[in-house]
């Protein structure tokens, strides 16, 4: 199992309708790629607007497909619907 962390901070005057866009479409849509295994959306005690969401694939090759065919598009769409509004950092993390 693969941990696709994306740590998310967004602007305070978008949060909220950044965050509900985020539960309504944008992961709906990762999860309609059938690549994933589940996801985690969390939020950190003390750290205003960051969000982390977690994706677990099951393999590689399935994070790999992602990477490929999925990620670019949903990542562009990200940036098209909330120009500017947010910045992002990515890290894979290996079950142990």
């Amino acid at each position: 199992m693969i941990t696709y962390q994306v740590r998310i901070q967004v602007d305070a005057e978008v949060e909220d309708e950044w965050l509900h866009w985020m539960k309504t479409v944008h992961v709906p849509d990762l999860i309609a790629t059938g690549l994933l295994v589940s996801y985690h959306i969390l939020k950190p005690q003390g750290e205003d607007q960051v969000y982390y969401f977690h994706y677990q694939f099951a393999d590689q090759e399935k994070l790999d497909l992602y990477q490929k065919d999925h990620a670019p598009k949903l990542k562009a769409d990200v940036q098209e619907t909330f120009p500017g509004r947010s910045s992002s950092s990515r890290q894979i993390l290996d079950w142990i």
